[in-house]
């Protein structure tokens, strides 16, 4: 049950209103070539709308359109169990074991703390590395 991109996308919209694609890959921690050519596919779907943000400097930006909105609600929901089934199942692993899980998860935690779906707190204490990009370490304590 992982998030596409484009859910990923219409997410952090949902949650933080029009958004640039730089915006959105900085976010997100993906290209921003990706981010664009993703945004061009929700666009056709008619998911996502081109708006213009700022008072003197005008930005080109992404906003929800009312079916992308019900596009975000409902891949919200679907992050939010991602969530909670992390949640339940960090309490009784192992450390290879935690690590194992937590890779199943990397590319959505950025999202996940975003959004405050799960607590950057108790990633801390189980010596979660946030600032790698790559595959999960768990450090021993």
């Amino acid at each position: 049950m992982e998030l596409s991109l484009g859910e990923e996308i219409l997410i952090l919209i949902r949650e933080r209103g029009p958004l640039t694609p730089e915006e959105i890959a900085g976010y997100l921690r993906r290209d921003v070539g990706e981010v664009r050519e993703e945004l061009g596919y929700l666009e056709l779907d008619k998911l996502v709308t081109r708006v213009r943000r700022g008072l003197i400097f005008k930005k080109e930006a992404y906003d929800l359109t009312p079916t992308g909105l019900e596009e975000a609600e409902r891949a919200y929901e679907k992050l939010r169990a991602r969530a909670n089934e992390l949640m339940q199942r960090l309490a009784s692993l192992n450390p290879d074991e935690l690590e194992e899980l937590l890779n199943q998860y990397v590319s959505i935690i950025p999202l996940m703390l975003l959004l405050n779906l799960i607590p950057l707190e108790l990633l801390m204490l189980i010596g979660l590395d946030l600032l790698m990009l790559g595959p999960v370490v768990v450090h021993d304590h």
